[in-house]
């Protein structure tokens, strides 16, 4: 009887794709750390950084048959170039959240600590989680028009960041903004809303567990809309605390319910896709792309 021959371990590859902007990006300690975890773990690895916006796309597809998982190491913008580079690939994606509001990786249950997290890449495993498309762009957290993209736009012009930044940028824009109109074609059925923020949500959250869209699971097959119509002070302190409880779904001035797909239509058509801008004057075509993303969890 014959021997069965022996097979070699696979030793998984893992390119970190670093934006060195973000908090940990260019940080010598966070390196070491990578370096030493990836060896004490005995697998291989390679890092690089992103020079620009577009790069991390560029870096996976020149390297994608020579690493096996692909490391987003930053905020939302180098989460979302990394994920709509694999979304629909046999790629599989990691995620270091090192942004101002790291919504997949709270979502997902990574730990806001760069130790912690890379621990967690390392001896985790893996899913299967939804995307969004609109236009043909590719969205992890959420697509937000109205306010949500005003306020997008301001801070992407912004040159600080975190929490403290958005927030000061929500309140200097807030009394002059001007609500929309859109038509919401949805099952067939047209509705017009005029809204302050309308959102199609992904994940549940924008991030910093300000949760936009309570309902929101990544493998529900589903997008979560929640349209805010217009409020005054009072009404903003109300929805605030929504916000960050949970509870928004219930507020009698959101409109919310799910969906796979509906199309949109005004005279301000601009949206965001997880913060990145999107100049746009067509109707936009919004849907699920079920399951398409694989991605490393605790």
């Amino acid at each position: 009887m014959k021997k069965p021959k022996k097979e070699k371990v696979k030793i998984l590859r893992y390119l970190f794709i670093l934006n060195p902007v973000a908090g940990v990006g260019a940080r010598r300690d966070f390196l070491q750390l990578i370096a030493n975890a990836c060896q004490e773990k005995g697998v291989k690895y390679k890092i690089l950084f992103t020079r620009s916006k577009g790069d991390a796309g560029k870096i996976i597809q020149k390297k994608f048959d020579k690493f096996d998982i692909f490391v987003a190491v930053g905020g939302d913008g180098t989460m979302n170039e990394v994920a709509s580079a694999l979304a629909g690939t046999t790629g599989i994606m990691g995620l270091i959240p090192a942004g101002s509001g790291n919504a997949l990786g709270r979502e997902l249950g990574l730990s806001l600590d760069p130790g912690k997290a890379v621990l967690q890449l390392l001896n985790g495993q893996v899913t299967k989680i939804d995307t969004g498309l609109v236009n043909g762009r590719r969205f992890m957290n959420v697509c937000g028009l109205g306010f949500d993209d005003h306020i997008a736009r301001c801070f992407a012009k912004s040159t600080s960041r975190g929490p403290i930044s958005y927030v000061k940028e929500v309140l200097k824009e807030f009394f002059s903004y001007k609500p929309e109109t859109y038509e919401v074609d949805f099952n067939g059925t047209k509705t017009n809303l005029t809204a302050f923020v309308l959102t199609l949500a992904n994940t549940s959250q924008y991030g910093n567990n300000a949760f936009i869209a309570p309902r929101a699971t990544v493998t529900d097959g589903e997008l979560d809309f929640c349209a805010l119509k217009p409020f005054g002070f009072f009404g903003a302190l109300n929805l605030g605390i929504r916000l960050f409880n949970r509870t928004i779904d219930k507020s009698k001035n959101a409109t919310y319910f799910k969906t796979t797909k509906l199309v949109i239509q005004g005279s301000n058509l601009n949206f965001h896709v997880d913060g990145e801008p999107v100049n746009n004057n067509q109707p936009i075509e919004i849907s699920i792309d079920p399951l398409s993303l694989s991605i490393v969890v605790p």
